[in-house]
Parts: C-alpha cells; sequence; structure tokens
C-alpha cells in the first residue's frame, strides 16, 4: 500500500484547502475524546553562550494519561510567534485555552520554548508579562539575573523604513556602540539561540528518552524557522505546521521568484524592531476598531517586539554575516569558540538556514490557514518546493477560513488535523 493510500482518510491532500466537512469531522472526533487532567510548569535553564550569560524560559504542559502511538509518548516542541513568549499558547486574547492546555488534555506532552530576550524575567507575573513596560521602552531580557530593564541612554528610537516586514512596523530601536547591550545582543547568535532549546530538551525528565517518545516540533510563524533549525541538532520524528514560516533560505526563495532581493541587504544587525498597534491591525483588520482596540490592551502583555528573529528569518544574510564578524572581534568571546576559528563560528550561524541530510527521516505536515495574512498559499507552495526533496514524507494542506492566529477557535481545527495524522502514523510508519 502506498503512503498516499495509507493515510488518505486521516490526513488531508496535498495542496488542496481541505473540504470544510472533512474539517469538521476531525474537530468532531477530536472533541469526542477522551480527556484527562494535566500540569503545567515554567521552568528556566541558565546557560553561557559566546561569553554571556542567557536563560532559557519555557512553558511544559504534562497530561496525566499521555497519548501513546505505537508504544511511545507523543511530545511536542514548540515555539511562540513573533510577537508572543508563548502566552499565546496558554490563552488567547480572548481568555480561552490555546494549544497547550488543549493538546495535554487529550494526552500530547506540549512544551514551548520561548526565544531568548522575549521573556520578562522582571515580572511578577507567571508568564512574564511586558504590560508594566512602556512600549517604546522594551528590549530584550536575557538573563534571569539581569537587575534592571535596559535604561534609555543605552539605545536610540530610529523608523522602521525599509525592514524586511510588510506588517506595518513604525519605529524600531538600536544599542549604542559600545554599551552592555550591544554586546549582549552581539552574544545572541542562532547558534546560542539553539543552545537554550537543547539546554532545555536535555534537562525535562518529563519529555523522556528518544526511545519512549515520539518527538515532533511547531513553530508559529517566526517560531518555525527556529524549529526547522533545531532540528539540525536535535532531530524529530516529525514537523508540524500551522501558520509556520519554513527555514530562511527557503522563506527567502518565495521572496526572490517575485524578483525582490532586498532582503539579503537588510541592515538588521543589533535591530529590535516595534510590534506596534499597525502591526496588530495588519493581522487583525477585520475586526471593528472598537474590539480591536480592547484586543491590544490585552496582547500588550506580551512582547510586541522583534530582535535578533527578523536577522535570521528573513535571510538578512548580510546583516548575519556582520553580526558573526563583529563577534569574533569582541574581547569577550571565549577561547574554547575562537579557537574553532572565524569560519567555524561563520558557517555553523549560516547553516542552521538551510535544509540538509539531518532531514531525511523526518516527516512534515504543514497546514495553513487559507486566508493567512502573511504566509498565503501561493507564498507557502513556494516554500514548500524547496523542502520538500530533503524529508522523509511532506504534506501541506490549506484550512478554509482561517488566519494567521492560534485564537482558540483555530487551535481546535488545526489541532484536530493533527492528532489525526499523529494516530494515522504520518509521522510514525515507514
Amino acid at each position: 500500500m502506498s503512503a498516499q493510500e495509507s493515510f488518505s482518510d486521516r490526513v488531508p491532500p496535498e495542496g488542496q484547502i481541505v473540504d470544510r466537512a472533512a474539517l469538521q469531522a476531525s474537530i468532531d472526533r477530536a472533541g469526542a475524546r477522551e480527556r484527562c487532567g494535566f500540569r503545567r510548569d515554567v521552568r528556566f535553564f541558565d546557560f553561557e553562550a559566546n561569553g554571556k550569560p542567557f536563560t532559557q524560559a519555557a512553558i511544559l504542559f504534562v497530561p496525566e494519561k499521555p497519548l501513546r502511538v505505537d508504544g511511545r509518548r507523543v511530545v511536542l516542541i514548540a515555539s511562540e510567534g513573533g510577537s508572543d513568549n508563548g502566552r499565546a499558547f496558554v490563552r488567547d486574547n480572548e481568555g480561552r485555552d490555546g494549544i497547550g492546555p488543549w493538546l495535554a488534555s487529550r494526552g500530547v506532552t506540549f512544551m514551548t520554548l520561548c526565544r531568548i530576550g522575549r521573556w520578562n524575567f522582571l515580572s511578577d507575573e507567571e508568564l512574564g508579562s511586558w504590560r508594566d513596560v512602556p512600549l517604546g521602552a522594551r528590549m530584550p531580557v536575557f538573563w534571569r539575573g539581569q537587575k534592571q530593564h535596559w535604561s534609555p541612554d543605552t539605545f536610540d528610537t530610529i523608523g522602521a523604513e525599509g525592514v524586511s516586514s510588510p506588517t506595518g512596523s513604525t519605529a524600531c530601536r538600536v544599542p549604542r556602540k559600545g554599551s552592555a547591550l550591544e554586546a549582549h545582543m552581539l552574544a545572541l547568535t542562532p547558534d546560542a539561540s539553539m543552545q537554550g532549546f537543547e539546554a532545555a530538551l536535555r534537562n525535562t525528565p518529563e519529555l523522556g528518552d528518544a526511545s519512549d517518545r515520539l518527538l515532533l516540533y511547531w513553530g508559529f510563524s517566526t517560531g518555525g524557522c527556529y524549529l526547522w533549525a533545531l532540528a539540525r541538532r536535535v532531530a524529530p520524528d516529525g514537523l508540524l505546521g500551522y501558520g509556520t514560516t519554513s527555514l530562511p533560505v527557503a522563506y527567502f526563495a518565495s521572496r526572490a521568484v517575485t524578483d525582490d532581493f532586498k532582503w539579503l541587504y537588510d541592515p538588521s544587525a543589533f535591530r529590535v524592531r516595534e510590534r506596534g498597534a499597525n502591526d496588530f491591525a495588519f493581522f487583525n483588520a477585520g475586526l471593528p476598531a472598537q474590539e480591536r482596540d480592547r484586543l491590544w490592551q490585552e496582547v500588550l502583555h506580551a512582547p510586541r517586539f522583534k530582535s535578533h528573529e527578523d536577522t535570521l528569518m528573513f535571510f538578512n544574510v548580510a546583516a548575519l554575516s556582520e553580526t558573526i564578524a563583529r563577534l569574533w572581534n569582541a574581547d569577550f568571546l571565549p577561547d574554547d569558540v575562537r579557537c574553532r576559528g572565524f569560519a567555524d563560528l561563520l558557517k555553523t550561524n549560516l547553516d542552521l538556514c538551510f535544509p540538509g541530510e539531518h532531514l531525511r527521516n523526518v516527516s512534515v505536515l504543514e497546514l495553513f490557514g487559507a486566508d493567512d495574512e502573511i504566509l498565503p498559499p501561493q507564498t507557502a507552495r513556494l516554500a514548500a518546493d524547496v523542502m520538500r526533496p530533503y524529508t522523509k514524507r511532506f504534506r501541506q494542506a490549506f484550512l478554509p477560513g482561517l488566519h494567521h492566529s492560534v485564537a482558540a477557535d483555530h487551535a481546535q481545527a488545526f489541532g484536530s488535523v493533527w492528532l489525526d495524522a499523529i494516530e494515522a502514523g504520518w509521522f510514525s510508519k515507514n
């Protein structure tokens, strides 16, 4: 029996918009599943990279009755969208359960890894809220030993003209030359981000070991390129997708086909891009203004900025190379990094932008909202064409009426399709 025949009744057809009746049947199956209790923990993992301290934050959901497929516990590792820190996976802007509790109550062990700098360790709120920090003063908090937010004399505010993102950002902030902020931003390379993710995977016993788990990755939006990159370091059984950016070179290919090559030269090194009200309106244009304003107050708990993520995700390869070269010349770079040489430092980080042989045993199911505002079907298909040849199997489909969102109604829909595919063996069968 072919792979197509084996999974035909539980995995959406390739490249198509899923039939509404089929999607509803999947939602109904998920709704009829036995539920279980779960516990939620916030975990911190301290480590050093490139001569600077960092703390990896994670939110963990552990079900009382784990879902098993072919005897292995289903474990999903995630990372958040570009304006969030993982709290949207806990509850959406309306206060409804997010994808984390939704999956955990159905037996999936779920852990989201907050990208470094986005968790406010100076907040007393459980999920690292930024609500009490003025939007125009928000800068990355790199580790839980940091005693205060960065003072205004450590950075300058500039315009957002020419940034790679089309979502309406109006301001950026850059560290002042020679500041401690600049040094810490310099040390936070893509490789350093992977070290944080790996520290969480290695030191969370609830995830089990490789022989006892079906390990899956998912990154929402910006988080996608980071989980694809993590697969180079810790190979999963599969990659799930919903609203997921691909590896940087694949995302760039979707832009290059339009004869637009500006991403290569975007000077994003050291830049923190504010995700303000205009950006929020880009993704919520269909809401009445009063409703949008109300939700905006809720999303201010999230960091609402991007820093190092833009440089990697948009394949700003000139800025990435500049950052690595400046790091190489920094006096704080440790000897154990320097002894491997400049070329190794640059290549280690650039390699994270590309697919390779490490994906040959990885199965992929990418879902997108058919009405996704930033990753429409054409963009998704072009990126998939880059990635598909490297994987064990690759399927892409589009869910009708859904947007670039992890709101509870969306999570129920894509989560239901995920569960069908997982139990059908898409990620576990040869």
